[in-house]
């Protein structure tokens, strides 16, 4: 299982102050959502009278450094920070990653997200470049089949390496590979697309994957580092 930082705060409030907090709780989780990493964030209610704690909020990010860089900008950082058993609390308000507009839209400004099922079909039709974008000891721990990978942190150094062609970038679960996918964009790349859902949808659909210390015919299917003696075209 991948690394993910999970952070819990409980929050102890009056309730007619609640309304105030949430709101100003609203500003500061949407700023958190633009960066990098942010996966998702929830706030609970309890639902058990005479609670010390009337709210918690638990926000998931896919790395601590991801979460402390993110703390240099958020509105509400200096909160006492803390672990609570969160069973007995029901969620009231959810916020989601902020994506680019019209991700779908083909608009070029922004990758066209793809099925975990129609990328894979693509790859297996020598039609698509996929290319990891997670960091060297997550493509170590598992990856797509077929994929080659290119860290997000030296993606701009290793596009010039990526075959000709449409390609797609797979992370996690998707925030990543749009943004690898907006980098190609702007260096002038077309066909670009991100795979919905990532890695985790992709092991959903029951598409083949290559773990460590496997040697069945999925794990000769190990992704090559880029470099320009292994570049191919998919024209």
């Amino acid at each position: 299982m991948e690394n993910r930082h999970v952070v819990i705060i409980p929050i102890e409030i009056d309730e007619e102050k609640e309304s105030a907090y949430l709101g100003a709780w609203q500003d500061a989780a949407e700023v958190m959502a633009a960066q990098p990493g942010f996966i998702r964030t929830y706030m609970f209610r309890t639902t058990v009278p005479g609670s010390t704690f009337r709210l918690v909020n638990v926000a998931e990010w896919e790395s601590t450094a991801h979460w402390e860089e993110a703390m240099n900008v958020c509105p509400m950082s200096g909160q006492q920070i803390a672990v609570a058993h969160a069973s007995n609390y029901e969620a009231v308000r959810t916020v989601l990653p902020v994506t680019p507009q019209g991700l779908s839209s083909g608009d070029g400004h922004a990758p066209v997200d793809l099925s975990p099922a129609e990328a894979h079909r693509r790859v297996v039709d020598g039609k698509l470049t996929l290319v990891d974008v997670r960091e060297d000891d997550e493509c170590a721990a598992r990856h797509p089949a077929g994929a080659v990978h290119a860290p997000l942190g030296t993606l701009p150094a290793s596009l010039s390496d990526l075959p000709d062609g449409p390609v797609a970038f797979v992370c996690r679960t998707g925030a990543r590979g749009v943004q690898g996918g907006a980098q190609a964009i702007r260096v002038g790349r077309s066909s670009v697309h991100n795979v919905a859902g990532g890695l985790e949808a992709w092991e959903a659909a029951g598409l083949p994957v290559v773990l460590p210390g496997r040697e069945d015919a999925e794990n000769r299917l190990v992704p090559q580092p880029l470099t320009r003696s292994n570049r191919r075209s998919w024209e």
